[in-house]
């Protein structure tokens, strides 16, 4: 299953945007109000780990590697691959691109995931793209700071 969208930003520039996305109070703000626990966060570069026990029926550890870095003047891009993923899912891919466009920046998320059961997936496929949905606001907020 797929999900894809743009938010633009305006209110920041392309710099200080990728500067956040290198900071762990981005991470902490996106997170605030979700039941996520926030165990381990090395940064966004190639090999680093982020490690964080979602609650769902109970704290399930959700842990990705970040792979694909690669930063240019007016993009920078990555990607979160599950490593040890809870409720079933045998892939989680989520890239993150930030691109400087003329007037403003687009953040751009592109989440891609496969659950062993077909059925199930579905039924959790809501739950789990809701916290990048949010971030439709929640970026427009932090960037506004």
């Amino acid at each position: 299953m797929n999900f894809y969208q743009e938010v633009k930003i305006k209110t920041s520039t392309f710099d200080n945007i990728v500067k956040n996305f290198h900071d762990i109070r981005l991470v902490q703000f996106l997170t605030y109000l979700q039941p996520i626990k926030i165990i381990h966060w090395g940064g966004i570069e190639n090999n680093k780990i982020a490690f964080f026990k979602l609650w769902f029926l109970g704290w399930r550890n959700f842990k990705v590697t970040h792979t694909n870095y690669k930063k240019k003047s007016n993009q920078l891009s990555f990607i979160d691959k599950g490593i040890e993923l809870p409720l079933g899912l045998k892939s989680w891919s989520h890239k993150h691109t930030i691109k400087k466009n003329q007037s403003d920046v687009l953040i751009i998320d592109s989440l891609n995931i496969k659950h062993s059961n077909k059925l199930f997936g579905y039924i959790l496929y809501p739950i789990l793209i809701f916290p990048i949905i949010i971030r439709i606001f929640l970026y427009k907020i932090y960037f506004k700071k």
